[in-house]
């Protein structure tokens, strides 16, 4: 439920006229959950609508700068739940946990980290390796993660009773950079889900059509940690008439760059939620070649559409040998093989597809809630 300022804010920006608020108004429906019962929900502070609008202004260092500056402060609006008397716990994600954790902490309630991503240290190892190999990818701010921040990240893992992350990659990087005594104990991987309900009427997948290319389709951060890189130099070398590539996402590598591609595949900026599930539809097969992930719900996301799955190993592991493939490493020779099976087998495209939005039941909100009530009573909380 918005309130106060929020609420103020919210207001302007759906009354603007003209193309600018219908833009605004078109970006922050990304964020609507109809769904969400609203007498239980809160939302605070202005820093998420102002990171927002500067990002997609370009202004990318400003925004970061906001949004840092809004998970300091959020602990101003969380304060007072975590006064409420009783035996409480405090459910922060990391990087806007801090302060929360800090003033909890003193509080002496139980704290649960939920880390939405891979360790920083080892995304910093991964960016600098692919920084020497492929500089021309990278604008400024999607290099190194500064080490105020990885300190930060720090202290929530020490603070914190429990972790939790959404993959085992995920895990893997927490156990082996942290430097927390018990860190590894307190980690538990507890998967995460997806909006079902936004997917329930698309239909099952039909045949794919034997004469038209495959539709690969790609959805996110268009950045060098997602392997974009290796997506657009794998369709470069495929005929227009075996494969097209649909990409979808905020703009994250230079422009001169992404432009040699441009004849080759059709980019739509970031959609609102709602437009998900029929972009998902109209596609045969979601790429995620990442370097670096917390797990990937738009791979959970491509199942409930019917969508076969060409993936690396470091998010959830969700391809299986009846819906896709997760590629044994990670480079543009790798993903192009993989993208040959479908184009080459579509039998096996159809076979894909057919599971495909069956095995998304194992991702449901209901399955998500189960577990944490499992992880909940296992910790005593």
């Amino acid at each position: 439920m918005i309130r106060g300022r929020n609420a103020l804010i919210g207001l302007a920006l759906a009354m603007l006229p003209g193309a600018a608020g219908a833009r605004l108004r078109r970006e922050f429906s990304r964020l609507a959950m109809p769904e969400l019962d609203q007498r239980l929900v809160h939302t605070v502070g202005a820093a998420e609508w102002l990171q927002r609008i500067t990002n997609r202004m370009g202004m990318r260092r400003l925004a970061l700068k906001i949004d840092a500056w809004g998970n300091r402060t959020f602990v101003r609006h969380s304060g007072r739940f975590i006064d409420v008397p009783g035996d409480l716990a405090v459910w922060g994600y990391d990087g806007s946990a801090h302060a929360s954790f800090q003033y909890a902490k003193a509080k002496g309630r139980k704290l649960i980290l939920d880390r939405t991503i891979g360790d920083y240290r080892a995304f910093n190892h991964l960016m600098d390796d692919m920084q020497d190999r492929f500089a021309d990818w990278f604008i400024p701010v999607e290099r190194r993660v500064p080490d105020s921040k990885i300190a930060e990240n720090e202290e929530e893992y020490h603070m914190a009773d429990h972790i939790l992350v959404g993959c085992e990659y995920a895990a893997e990087t927490v156990r082996r950079y942290s430097t927390s005594p018990g860190t590894a104990e307190k980690l538990r991987v507890l998967g995460y889900c997806f909006n079902a309900s936004s997917f329930a009427g698309l239909p099952k997948p039909a045949p794919v059509d034997r004469k038209k290319p495959v539709r690969f389709l790609f959805l996110g951060l268009v950045n060098p940690r997602k392997g974009i890189h290796h997506i657009l130099e794998a369709i470069d070398q495929l005929p227009a008439s075996e494969a097209e590539l649909t990409i979808v996402g905020d703009m994250k590598v230079p422009p001169q760059i992404f432009a040699k591609y441009a004849d080759r595949i059709v980019y739509k900026p970031t959609v609102p939620r709602a437009e998900v599930p029929a972009i998902m539809a109209a596609h045969d097969v979601l790429l995620l070649p990442t370097y670096h992930e917390g797990a990937g719900i738009v791979l959970y996301e491509a199942l409930a559409a019917g969508m076969g799955i060409i993936q690396s190993d470091r998010a959830a592991l969700v391809a299986t040998d009846q819906t896709g493939i997760t590629l044994p490493q990670i480079d543009t020779e790798t993903l192009l093989a993989a993208m040959r099976v479908p184009i080459e087998d579509r039998d096996r495209l159809d076979e894909w597809r057919g599971a495909a939005q069956g095995e998304s039941r194992k991702y449901t909100f209901d399955n998500y809630r189960d577990n944490i009530a499992a992880f909940l009573s296992d910790a005593g909380i």
